[in-house]
């Protein structure tokens, strides 16, 4: 017999230590996978509250505001009628 009781003590303690280190790592990378989870079940709820609340043609209400919501092609139809306006004021001062 090469190693002592007392060797083989320790290197059974190190083993041991190893494997507790390794399953708290684990723990560790589980928590961490599960917030993330978490989070973007969050991010997709809020989405998807959103855009409820502008199919329902209702304001958002954020920080004692209310926000209301506008689609793309309101946005684009907003932003012609703007042009086109202005278009006209200026036709209007060269006549």
């Amino acid at each position: 017999m090469d190693k002592t009781l007392l060797e083989l003590l320790k290197e059974t303690k190190a083993k041991e230590e190893k494997k507790m280190n390794g399953s708290q790592e684990q723990k560790a990378e589980d928590r961490q996978q599960i917030f993330n989870a978490g989070f973007q079940a969050g991010i997709q709820y809020m989405m998807d509250k959103i855009e409820r609340q502008y199919q329902l043609g209702k304001p958002i209400l954020a920080n004692d505001h209310l926000y209301w919501l506008k689609g793309e092609m309101e946005n684009l139809h907003d932003i012609m009628d703007d042009i086109e306006s202005e278009y006209n004021a200026e036709m209007n001062k060269q006549e």
